[in-house]
């Protein structure tokens, strides 16, 4: 029995007036994601939970079927810190530190308007970070994407509070910028604090060579290092996971799955489809499960475009969902599942995420077809069907005999 999971990540959204009141999913042409539909049951599943941040990390650990109550690491920084081979020891506290652009010191766009990964590789080569009684070190990653890590800070990721620029468009810097929650982790949190308003005056004198559109670092997801089960150890099968951020691939390592670097493969519109769904098929010659993330979506939700929102669940549903869904098909017959949903909103008006619950499809092997056309946030939700909580949906997508009325 094979299972395939594909995450649209931040597919989900409200009604828009520029797309004539419809979400992008229902806006957008899905025939793949139709047909899907229309053999299997659409409802809608809890990915998202009180007292827990609104974003993928705790989406995805979810769906996968770990319970981010009990695994989640305060924080990203230290899964894209796994998967690009850098060691955390305990005491040590990793950051995502993303370069970003100011309009006067308000943030006004968290990616630097998509820098490049050699303009950021430049600007962050020669920040430099003050003498301090830390041990402070940058690893530039991939655009803005990029970590800072405190070694032996002698606190907890979650003594930090930090502030993720992608939520905070148009607010004031100074108004958001790092603090403690612990007496400790107040001797810290200056230096952090100073780092970063620093950064600005020396990006200024940089960008007179480099000519980017960085204006400071931003340091958030505080995390420590990730403590996660083994997903054979868990679910007696095992994995790979297909996808173009760090993140992604750091909790797949964390959870024993396999994974790969797909060259050109990336956040944007404009990632190596074919590479994901080449490498999704490779997997499944050796592997049960494979796990695929998209995150196109979530990215031009984030810019508040919803032409591209659409234009990026259309590429989504061509060039990953059909391909995919075909060659299962093909080569397992009816020996197979699969599951398609977004791991949250991410709301085209204002580039937010929110807590909804997320509409969901699965097909295959013992899931009865209920009357569902397409997958829709509406159509899930008039469905009445609802799988409950991601973590706990796993160990029924494996192996409850039968899905649906």
């Amino acid at each position: 029995m094979k299972y395939l999971v594909i995450v649209g990540d931040g597919m989900g959204d409200l009604p828009i007036p520029e797309l004539n009141n419809l979400t992008p999913l229902e806006k957008a042409k899905t025939p793949n994601l139709d047909r899907i539909a229309q053999s299997g049951t659409v409802g809608l599943m809890k990915t998202i939970f009180p007292n827990l941040p609104v974003g993928s990390i705790v989406g995805n650990m979810g769906i996968m079927g770990f319970n981010p109550y009990e695994f989640y690491p305060h924080g990203r920084a230290s899964f894209e810190a796994l998967a690009q081979g850098i060691t955390l020891n305990e005491g040590d506290i990793a950051f995502r530190c993303n370069l970003i652009s100011l309009d006067g010191e308000k943030i006004r766009d968290f990616t630097a308007e998509s820098i490049d990964d050699g303009e950021a590789l430049s600007m962050l080569t020669h920040l430099k970070i003050p003498q301090n009684d830390f041990k402070i070190e940058i690893y530039p990653g991939m655009s803005y994407r990029n970590l800072l890590i405190v070694r032996n800070a002698g606190i907890e990721a979650d003594e930090v509070t930090c502030f993720e620029p992608h939520m905070n468009i148009g607010e004031e810097i100074h108004d958001i910028l790092p603090h403690g929650r612990t007496k400790q982790s107040r001797e810290i949190i200056p230096i952090l604090r100073d780092l970063l308003v620093d950064s600005i005056g020396q990006f200024q004198e940089l960008n007179k060579r480099y000519k980017t559109k960085a204006d400071m670092i931003w340091l958030w997801s505080p995390s420590s290092h990730p403590k996660m089960p083994d997903i054979f150890e868990t679910y007696k099968i095992t994995g790979g996971i297909v996808c173009g951020m760090d993140f992604m691939k750091g909790i797949g390592l964390a959870a024993g799955m396999r994974t790969i670097h797909i060259p050109g493969a990336n956040a944007y519109i404009n990632t190596n489809y074919k590479g994901k769904r080449e490498t999704a098929m490779n997997f499944f010659e050796k592997d049960d499960f494979v796990y695929v993330h998209v995150n196109g979506p979530d990215e031009e939700g984030h810019k508040k475009n919803p032409t591209g929102k659409v234009k990026a669940i259309e590429l989504l549903d061509e060039e990953i969902i059909g391909p995919l869904y075909d060659f299962c098909q093909e080569k397992y017959g009816e020996e197979f599942r699969v599951m398609i949903l977004p791991d949250h909103y991410t709301l085209c008006k204002d580039g937010k995420h929110t807590t909804h619950d997320i509409p969901t499809v699965v097909a295959g092997k013992g899931i009865k077809a209920d009357n569902s056309t397409r997958l829709t946030e509406n159509q899930a939700e008039i469905s009445g069907s609802h799988f409950g909580r991601s973590y706990d949906f796993m160990q029924n997508f494996l192996y409850k005999k039968e899905i649906g009325e």
